[in-house]
């Protein structure tokens, strides 16, 4: 749900068939560099130099450098062409729950099948059961929660 701006500015027609279709790409190419990263490069390679004369530390640090930049290009151009504060509307929790998934997509794909079952030290769950929790609230709790409170009368939040 983008923000709907002044009558000035122009409103989302609705259709974001082609963004997704964007956003589908990007992550199936996030996903393959991810793999081809991570079959190659580990601590003891960091410092090997890369075809253009960078290091693989560098060039994993570029990787994270060139999203930030990008970002911010997005943010740039959003907010003008739709009248939005990128800061204080829905965009910006979507921007701020896609980072925390890529922070959780990273640290669970660092990790052998023969961890997922295993029990932390403090007793706390399983990475498996982590996931599972997360896929069941992105399923079923997130969405519908946000769903029915916007189809429901407005009423002030209890909180």
């Amino acid at each position: 749900m983008c923000h709907e701006g002044d009558e000035d500015q122009p409103v989302p027609s609705g259709s974001r068939t082609e963004v997704h279709s964007l956003i589908a790409r990007l992550h199936a190419a996030q996903q393959a560099a991810t793999e081809r990263i991570q079959a190659v490069a580990a601590f003891d390679t960091l410092d090997h130099a890369t075809p253009d004369g960078f290091t693989v530390n560098d060039t994993l640090r570029m990787w994270v450098w060139h999203f930030s930049t990008h970002y911010r290009d997005l943010v740039r151009a959003r907010g003008p062409l739709t009248g939005d504060d990128p800061h204080f509307h829905v965009p910006h929790f979507v921007r701020q729950a896609h980072e925390e998934f890529g922070k959780f997509i990273g640290e669970l794909a660092c990790l052998d099948d023969e961890y997922l079952d295993a029990r932390p030290p403090d007793g706390g769950r399983t990475v498996r059961e982590s996931v599972e929790h997360v896929l069941d609230t992105l399923t079923d709790y997130f969405a519908p929660q946000i769903e029915q409170a916007v189809d429901a009368e407005p009423e002030p939040s209890q909180r």
